[in-house]
């Protein structure tokens, strides 16, 4: 009940899932993952997926490129790695998965937000803390010998703590 009175996420209940969170959002966020595992279920697999929803996102990660990993004359699954595609679409407009890999939607940028028409990071507006991203495609790739030149390797954090 002390939990229930200062809004926090009983002790016991920690075991679900991680976060920082106060009990009002936390349960509004156990709903909407809840609402999302039960359309995965009842409609067949999303088109795009809220990476927010997952527990560990690297196991869904991971389970992109060992699907890629096992078509034929794909390489193996450590000689393999991600390409991200940035997509201006709306999710309701979204209707066909990729070929390869996933759409996911639901990451935040931190001191930078999207240029949906230039197609690149710009400087955020004032007193905008976090920009959400637009749709990514993860899209599976064999590895790279260099890097692609003008393109910004940027950390990903799953909480907002490091």
């Amino acid at each position: 009940m002390q939990s229930f009175s200062e809004n926090k996420v009983p002790t016991a209940w920690s075991f679900a899932y991680f976060s920082l969170k106060p009990l009002a959002n936390w349960m509004k966020d156990l709903v909407e993952r809840y609402n999302f595992f039960g359309k995965w279920v009842s409609e067949g697999m999303h088109v795009v997926f809220w990476i927010g929803a997952f527990t560990y996102p690297t196991g869904f990660t991971t389970s992109l490129l060992q699907r890629f990993s096992r078509k034929k004359d794909s390489p193996s699954i450590d000689r393999l790695e991600f390409d991200f595609t940035p997509i201006n679409r709306d999710v309701k407009d979204m209707v066909d998965p990729p070929k390869d890999g996933s759409y996911v939607m639901g990451l935040y940028l931190e001191g930078a937000k999207w240029d949906y028409e230039k197609g690149f990071l710009v400087e955020p507006e004032v007193m905008e803390l976090f920009v959400q991203m637009p749709i990514i495609h993860f899209k599976p790739i064999q590895k790279r010998t260099k890097p692609p030149q003008n393109v910004y390797e940027c950390p990903c954090y799953y909480y907002p703590m490091r």
